[in-house]
């Protein structure tokens, strides 16, 4: 395939993948729908050619609980199963778009958590790799990373949090933090207690000062997987305000590497906007060479519900 092809997939993709998601009609008619989608298989099947294009943008219109719907109707119907039939196509940007449109998030998000992880057994100075986990795991509420290690669990026979010491080592600062946020306990009120907020700020100024040890290294971890993002969001501005320092000069002080420092920072930046902060990563997607299209396809199908 030419270079000038391969760029024209490339938008073709990136467009589909940022169409808005709506429904056909006020009231969702799957039968109907599940119908339409298997005469087109049917016409695939006699010519041995999957039309993946079309698929992609038949998905596309629907929102992620409807296409599971279609997936298990067809199945149930007409005993098409798309999952298998997609994943007996050679490897492709369309074929994992499509994919990704199949499955639930989270069942997304366990994939690529393991994925990365593979990766960084592999690759241990990769640090955009420590980053991208914490990405998956920061926007999770307690629910959803209860789902997630259980299907993680029950995909990948460990536990994520064995496969995370595994791999970043045991009792790592790395470890502690992606296992921190796992451990789904995080305060959800939309309420924040000013004394508490004061009370920590003062204690992150006086580490920055040197003369005093401040928080401890696995209180400072707790703090950011814990409470509640407007409770945090109120600790940074409460620091920022009384000592007239940026945030991230207290994580620098606080952290022992440059990555720990920013796995931090992206917590402060998603606990002020998570919209900025999420479309700061989809713009980093964008800019890499080759353009990273598994984080692509992770921010933008993954967080369509949000």
């Amino acid at each position: 395939m030419s270079v000038s092809n391969v760029k024209k997939i490339e938008r073709r993709l990136i467009r589909q993948l940022s169409a808005p998601l709506h429904d056909h009609s006020t009231e969702f008619d799957y039968k109907h729908s599940t119908w339409h989608l298997w005469k087109t298989l049917t016409s695939s099947v006699k010519t041995h050619k999957l039309d993946l294009n079309f698929i992609l943008c038949f998905l596309s219109s629907y929102k992620c609980a409807q296409r599971i719907i279609l997936v298990q109707d067809l199945e149930f119907e007409y005993d098409y199963k798309l999952i298998d039939m997609i994943l007996e196509q050679p490897e492709s940007l369309i074929r994992s778009c499509t994919l990704a449109m199949l499955i639930e998030p989270i069942d997304l998000y366990v994939r690529d958590f393991h994925d990365l992880l593979i990766l960084k057994s592999n690759d241990k100075s990769n640090n955009d790799i420590s980053r991208k986990l914490v990405q998956i795991l920061l926007s999770l509420d307690n629910d959803d990373t209860q789902k997630f290690k259980e299907t993680y669990k029950s995909l990948f026979e460990n536990s994520v949090e064995t496969d995370i010491e595994v791999v970043q080592g045991e009792k790592t600062n790395m470890s502690k933090l992606l296992i921190q946020l796992l451990e789904g306990k995080r305060k959800e009120e939309s309420t924040h207690s000013l004394s508490a907020a004061k009370l920590i700020a003062k204690k992150l100024s006086e580490a920055d000062e040197g003369d005093k040890l401040g928080i401890d290294y696995d209180t400072f971890i707790k703090i950011f997987t814990h409470d509640a993002f407007a409770q945090l969001s109120a600790i940074f501005d409460m620091y920022e305000d009384q000592y007239g320092h940026p945030i991230q000069l207290a994580i620098e002080y606080q952290c022992q590497s440059k990555i720990e420092a920013e796995c931090f920072q992206d917590i402060v930046e998603y606990t002020r906007s998570p919209s900025g902060y999420h479309a700061k990563i989809l713009r980093q997607a964008l800019d890499k060479k080759p353009i990273d299209y598994t984080t692509l396809i992770r921010t933008i199908i993954g967080h369509e519900c949000k």
